[in-house]
This record gives structure tokens, C-alpha cells and sequence, in this order.
């Protein structure tokens, strides 16, 4: 899907032999690239974690509230950021439900990656995000999960 010259691109890992804090979650990290600098300073902007079970519990109408913070970047298209929670619903539930790697037991990885055309503003001290900092949000916080139109659910299950 064209966003005017911007894409996103998932890829998993799956830990088959986790550490005790990391099995039976599921860890999301999230980066920005930029077309006018290198792959290698692409860091992540958004890290978080939340158990595998709370996602299987209400994978029809999980709504990675998690990602809203990325609609008010100025470097992403909202567009963009939707599509991506798409994605993110189908790539995890086809792992899930669908890979015979997975077990119930393993940890999996999601890496976002949004590629941006537009040029980077400068980066401010305390940009980033850490993964422990919103794991503590994640678990204190209670998620509202919206309903998701079922023809958005029909898009979602006929790729798999």
C-alpha cells in the first residue's frame, strides 16, 4: 500500500527458550527510518511488552492502544500507523494460532519498521521510549478495547 512514499515493514522472532520473564509475552519494538540517513541509526522509538494471553483473549478486537502515541509523530502518516496495527493483528495472530513454531511457552518478537520519507526533525533528550518504563505503563494502565468492523476483521482473516 503506497502512503506517499512511506512503508512499514514487520519481521518476528520467536524464543523458543526465553528467559522467565520474557516467556509467554509478546515484546513490540518500534522504529523510524529515515531515507536520508543509514539503516544503522534506526532506533527504536517505541518498545513494549504485554502477555501472549492478552492478546489471544481478544485478538478480534485488540486495538494496539499502545501505538497512539506514533499518530501525533510528524514523521508518520496516520494512514500509516492504522495499517501498521493491521498488520501487527495479522502477522501475531497468524504466529499464534497458525505456526507450528509456536507454543504457548515461547516469546515473540515484533520489529516495526516505519521508512519515511520526510525529514527527520532533530531528536530531543528522553525521545526514546524505554521497554521497561512502558511495560510498568502497560501494567498499570487498563486498556479499553474498541470493537472492530467486521469487514476490517473479514480483510484481516482473508490474508491469512
Amino acid at each position: 500500500m503506497d502512503f506517499h512514499g512511506d512503508s512499514v515493514s514487520l519481521k518476528h522472532e520467536i524464543d523458543h527458550n526465553p528467559k522467565p520473564e520474557d516467556a509467554k509475552r509478546i515484546k513490540v519494538y518500534v522504529s523510524i527510518l529515515m531515507s536520508e540517513y543509514p539503516i544503522r541509526d534506526c532506533r527504536p522509538v517505541l518498545a513494549f511488552s504485554l502477555p501472549a494471553k492478552e492478546f489471544r483473549d481478544s485478538f478480534t478486537s485488540y486495538r494496539w492502544e499502545q501505538l497512539n502515541c506514533l499518530e501525533d509523530d510528524e514523521r508518520l502518516n496516520v494512514s500509516l500507523v492504522d495499517f501498521a496495527r493491521v498488520e501487527l493483528s495479522r502477522l501475531v495472530t497468524y504466529v499464534m494460532f497458525f505456526s507450528v513454531n509456536y507454543s504457548p511457552d515461547c516469546a515473540l518478537s515484533i520489529h516495526i519498521t516505519f521508512k519515511s520519507g520526510r525529514s527527520r526533525p532533530p531528536l530531543m533528550a528522553g525521545k526514546y521510549i524505554s521497554l521497561e518504563e512502558t511495560t510498568m505503563k502497560t501494567m498499570n494502565e487498563e486498556y479499553i478495547h474498541l470493537l472492530v468492523d467486521e469487514s476490517v476483521m473479514f480483510k484481516l482473516f482473508s490474508r491469512i
